[in-house]
């Protein structure tokens, strides 16, 4: 079945679902569910996660390591975005790259030099595009969209597969209920969000439409100096284009055991710092836009008690369109007018369709789980057009085509087994054991096991112990773009110690990992040019995590995460973190909350002659008033970004811009209105 027609077939039954939204409505048919059962439905939200074995427990019993944020934190926390609030958990770094494209290094795996190595969910669906191993949207959706967060930071390839080298992100959007918010900042910024649902009990039945909207012109940023060899003219310093805008919607149904969901994403932004390290002219225009469409069927089954499973049928689609992408200027190309850029205008789109069916079987002592999946990959569209002539390279006065990163022609199928067995020691101690065989038609296959176990030696104490491997494929640029005829996929051989304390509203949870990093792509920047499987790499950690309440007003959350290396430096890992959070109670409705993400130096990469990169310390103050007025359901949130009013950098790499790239040029106000009928 082609997209097309798997697209229109998926409309036709949301089409059908709304219909019967809009009958049940004009007859009056709609049954609220009680309070006290909404209640339990989003205690039990916060309390369990699938992500670690496909069953519902809590958090803290799945095997892994696995950090968690409801909306209920999130705000009280003062995070607007995902990647604000990504940035406090331990272990992760928020990074961005030279034309803005958001991501987070897990671990001191991934981010700025090398593309992502976290599988991206988004409601349980992976978002991950093929050709580039990430997406540039799911950053940006605001905290006013999400219902909870779940981040795996360690291996996820057992259970996820492809992409789950250092983590797996899942974002679980709200679905229930309603909200309406609106927000601005002093940047100039504004955001919507809107969320309406429905549900029938009697037809079991149920919909909801969440949509989320910003735009940003970015503050007024000097880049520094660029990368322009001496005498060429150029536009640095100067400021960057750093507008963003971005736009989610999210529309899921439900009849009985049949679920369809379809989402979309777009994020659209400036080039900032440019995609060649050359400061591109500063219009606040669009250059480049990433978009990503997810359709889902799925269905619940149940044989009997002891029988049961699940199928879907799933399309993505991701697109990445790029206007006027700044090159450089005539000159930088042998050009002898300074007034003509040389641009790039290029788009590159993919199609995955999935089809998965999974199998859980209940005995006694064991949980045993099977899952199918066949995926194919085509890439439907790539094009490249540059103003140079393609035989001279000199500066043209017209658009000619150029060759691109990946053709047309690429396509990729995808055949995957998972088996997964939870051994029940008694009532307290649990094995899992786990593999997933993945075979590619383009590049081979591979296996990933884990083996695991958790104690919950008491009420207050949980002691867990894993030995894990992950893999991440090459992606199709670099598959076409590798030196040499094949390319291996990364592999993350991961084991992990973990203790958890709760008790008495004190919760500590102690992890140490070490992680053998092996055949890490890289791009070689000598001849000949393209990706290679380059060194490998040992690194050893600790992290420590706290909540804390204190005389039923202070709520503190923190975090330390330590990192070392066994033999080479891993380029641009942080050998410390610290994310402390402080919340004050200042009524029964309002409370202000301090968050302090800190960041040691870290060492440049090989070659790179600049000092280490400076530690970096960032400091936000927020309040939250709820029923603003009297106003049920009625809420304020207001806040100082920033409040240090520092200038705050990602590095850059080396022979780029010296100064690297700052994001932040000091405080920003901001002010969130959202109403809960």
């Amino acid at each position: 079945m082609n997209g097309t027609k798997f697209s229109f077939l998926l409309f036709l039954l949301l089409a059908h679902f709304a219909g019967k939204i809009a009958i049940a409505q004009q007859t009056g048919e709609q049954d609220e569910p009680a309070p006290e059962e909404m209640a339990e439905f989003l205690d039990l939200l916060q309390q369990q996660t699938t992500l670690a074995t496909t069953n519902r427990l809590n958090a803290d019993f799945v095997p892994g390591i696995v950090s968690a944020l409801n909306a209920e934190q999130m705000k009280r926390r003062g995070f607007r975005t995902l990647w604000e609030a990504l940035a406090t958990l331990p272990g992760v770094r928020a990074t961005m790259d030279e034309t803005g494209m958001r991501s987070i290094s897990v671990r001191g795996v991934g981010g700025l030099f090398e593309t992502s190595k976290v599988k991206l969910l988004l409601n349980g669906k992976a978002l991950n595009a093929s050709a580039s191993a990430t997406t540039g949207t799911i950053y940006d959706t605001p905290v006013d969209q999400i219902e909870r967060v779940e981040l795996i930071r360690g291996p996820g390839s057992a259970v996820h597969g492809e992409f789950a080298y250092a983590g797996v992100l899942n974002v679980i959007t709200r679905q229930r209920g309603q909200q309406y918010s609106l927000g601005a900042d002093s940047d100039g910024g504004a955001d919507l969000a809107a969320l309406y649902s429905y549900e029938d009990r009697a037809d079991d039945f149920r919909a909801s439409i969440n949509f989320a909207f910003s735009n940003t012109p970015g503050q007024d940023i000097d880049s520094g100096e660029d990368s322009s060899p001496p005498g060429v003219a150029g536009y640095a310093p100067g400021p960057i284009n750093n507008k963003r805008d971005f736009v989610s919607a999210i529309l899921g149904v439900e009849s009985g055991s049949l679920s369809g969901l379809l989402q979309l994403q777009q994020g659209n932004r400036g080039d900032h710092f440019g995609t060649s390290n050359l400061l591109p002219p500063d219009k606040k225009q669009t250059v480049i836009s990433d978009t990503v469409i997810s359709a889902d069927i799925s269905q619940n089954f149940r044989v009997d008690e002891q029988f049961r499973g699940d199928w879907s049928l799933s399309l993505l689609r991701n697109s990445t369109e790029q206007n006027q992408l700044f090159l450089g200027t005539a000159e930088n190309y042998g050009g002898l007018g300074s007034e003509d850029d040389i641009v790039s205008d290029g788009l590159l789109e993919e199609q995955r369709i999935e089809g998965r069916v999974r199998l859980q079987y209940a005995l006694e002592r064991h949980d045993l789980m099977a899952e199918v999946v066949l995926a194919n990959l085509e890439v439907t569209s790539s094009e490249r057009f540059i103003n140079l002539d393609p035989a001279s390279g000199l500066p043209s006065g017209s658009m000619n085509e150029f060759p691109v990163l990946v053709d047309e022609s690429e396509q990729r199928r995808l055949a995957s087994l998972v088996l997964q067995d939870e051994f029940h020691i008694g009532d307290r101690s649990t094995l899992t054991t786990g593999l997933r065989f993945d075979d590619y038609e383009d590049i081979g296959s591979n296996l990933s096991p884990r083996i695991s176990l958790v104690w919950r030696q008491s009420d207050q104490q949980i002691f867990k112990a894993q030995l894990a491997r992950a893999f991440r494929p090459p992606s199709l640029i670099e598959t076409s773009g590798s030196v040499k005829s094949s390319i291996d996929a990364e592999t993350n051989d991961t084991i992990e110690f973990g203790h958890i304390y709760n008790d008495a509203g004190l919760v500590l949870r102690n992890t140490l990992y070490y992680s053998r990093l092996e055949n890490l792509i890289m791009f070689q920047e000598t001849p000949p040019y393209g990706y290679i499987n380059g060194d490998s790499y040992s690194v050893r950690g600790y992290e420590l995590e706290v909540e804390k309440d204190i005389a039923h007003r202070w709520q503190l959350v923190g975090s330390l995460s330590l990192q070392d290396y066994v033999g080479k430096a891993l380029p641009g890992a942080a050998p410390w973190m610290i994310k402390l959070g402080a919340g004050y109670e200042l009524g029964a409705l309002t409370s202000v909350h301090l968050q302090l993400n800190s960041i040691a130096g870290r060492e440049r990469g090989n070659g790179d002659a600049r000092d280490d990169f400076e530690q970096t310390n960032r400091l936000d103050l927020s309040l939250q008033s709820r029923n603003l007025g009297d106003v049920g359901g009625l809420d304020l949130r207001a806040g100082i970004s920033n409040l240090l009013d520092e200038q705050l950098k990602h590095p850059a790499p080396a022979d780029t811009y010296p100064d690297d790239y700052p994001y932040s040029a000091g405080a920003t106000l901001w002010l969130q209105l959202s109403y809960q009928p």
